[in-house]
């Protein structure tokens, strides 16, 4: 699995992740960097991020998300709630047939009417949650607890301009690259789920 964040404030939306793809079975150490897993639409005010399941039965599902949320002539609400259909019988399926949990989770920025909402929508093995969280925020996901550095303080980012955003998620995606090496130096059998490089997208709030 990845490692994803999202960070927002008043001046805009900035999230970041790692570019490795794990091809199942996890312990054959198997991996690709070229994977996408942060987008945005500029159009709609929209940036998310993606971790999880990927491909499973011939679908990418990052492909599939990227798809359904570019489809503007439909409210977010019906897009998410497309997605969170599709990914619970996905993951249901999968864990069903791994015998292991399966999980997708989507962080998603909007920008709408000179204000921030950020959606977090969690799967776990056909279980769904969504939430949605207002304000300065900062949030954060990926399989391994211990590749995901303490949140900071909302007094931290509250004032960031988008570049200093930018920068922030930037960093904390190379430190859980960085990390996760070192687990897999310490560790011959430790599969490094995180790495390649880190791309990121942002959006920033129109300025009246």
């Amino acid at each position: 699995m990845s490692y994803i964040c999202l960070i927002a404030n008043q001046n805009g939306v900035a999230a970041a992740g790692d570019s490795r793809l794990t091809i199942q079975p996890e312990a054959l150490h198997l991996h690709l960097d070229r994977g996408r897993k942060v987008f945005s639409d500029q159009d709609q005010g929209l940036v998310w991020a993606c971790c999880g399941l990927t491909i499973f039965g011939g679908v990418n599902y990052y492909r599939l998300t990227d798809h359904i949320l570019r489809q503007k002539n439909r409210s977010l609400a019906s897009r998410l709630n497309q997605i969170s259909g599709v990914l619970s019988k996905a993951t249901a399926a999968q864990h069903f047939l791994s015998r292991k949990p399966s999980v997708f989770t989507l962080l998603l920025g909007q920008v709408k009417d000179g204000a921030v909402a950020v959606h977090v929508l969690d799967i776990v093995s056909g279980e769904a949650r969504r939430r949605v969280l207002t304000g300065p925020v900062m949030v954060q996901a990926g399989w391994d607890p211990s590749l995901r550095q303490s949140k900071p303080a909302v007094s931290e980012f509250e004032n960031d301009t988008l570049g200093q955003l930018i920068d922030r998620v930037k960093k904390r995606s190379l430190w859980a690259i960085r990390k996760d090496s070192e687990l897999a130096r310490q560790d011959k059998k430790h599969s490094q789920t995180v790495g390649g490089s880190v791309r990121v997208a942002y959006v920033a709030v129109p300025k009246p």
